[in-house]
């Protein structure tokens, strides 16, 4: 499932993990409230993720600009599969012996 802009993805850019928005806690607004008060739509998004449906579907999702620059940005591939604890693990590989080798020419 592609976020929060379009059902299909074609205008959105990050896949929507469900299970993340389901666990965080959000504030949900109609289309038609939030025509109504832009205001207190950006009171709550400073406050928490907002969900703005349309026709009882969630549509988009406001959220203020730090936040989006922390959670919301693509990563690198190096930032998205590094191990930060890596850093504090000690890795010694064992020595492969070669001295039993035959070699043939």
């Amino acid at each position: 499932m592609w976020g929060p802009w379009s059902e299909t993805g074609r205008l959105g850019i990050f896949p929507l993990d469900v299970e993340w928005m389901v666990s965080m806690k959000m504030s949900f607004m109609t289309g038609a409230a939030f025509n109504r008060n832009p205001s207190k739509a950006k009171k709550e998004a400073s406050e928490r993720p907002l969900v703005i449906t349309d026709r009882g579907e969630a549509a988009y999702v406001l959220v203020s600009y730090a936040e989006f620059q922390v959670k919301w940005t693509p990563k690198t591939l190096f930032e998205a599969l590094r191990d930060p604890s890596a850093d504090e693990r000690e890795f010694e590989p064992a020595r492969l012996g070669v001295d039993n080798r035959t070699v043939e020419f």
